[in-house]
């Protein structure tokens, strides 16, 4: 936040929302993909559960469909961002940089599939139960 977007009342100007750098948006990326991943495991938590109801799974699907276009567009932006590095010119600690987030992006997806293994595993192993309507008379 600049003190420009101080002066806004905290809301980051437009200037400096079109500055973002293609680095910047690259981990922006991750961190929507790590918070989404976090949701999700909270979901795939559920199943066999009380909660694992036809709505459950349907939100279940949901989450995993956000995370993987997230993915795409993740992915994108660091090819994008790799291609950039190889220029001769590149400072040679923002190359540094974005090696990182590269790890950072393959230690994500690595976070990714274990979990969605383990809901893989869960979802065949247990049925979700029918929405209870309340008590029958």
């Amino acid at each position: 936040m600049s003190f420009q977007d101080l002066q806004n009342g905290g809301r980051p100007s437009s200037s400096s929302i079109s500055r973002t750098s293609p680095s910047q948006a690259v981990a922006a990326g991750i961190f929507q993909i790590n918070t989404a991943v976090a949701g999700f495991r909270r979901l795939v938590d559920g199943l066999g559960t009380a909660k694992d109801t036809p709505d459950h799974r349907q939100k279940l699907h949901n989450s995993r469909q956000r995370i993987l276009q997230l993915v795409k567009e993740t992915s994108a932006k660091l090819k994008a961002l790799s291609e950039s590095d190889q220029a001769a010119n590149v400072n040679p600690s923002k190359k540094v940089e974005d090696a990182k987030l590269a790890r950072d992006f393959q230690i994500t997806l690595q976070e990714f599939q274990k979990v969605q293994q383990l809901a893989a595993e869960r979802e065949s192993t247990y049925s979700p139960s029918a929405p209870s309507s309340g008590p029958s008379v």
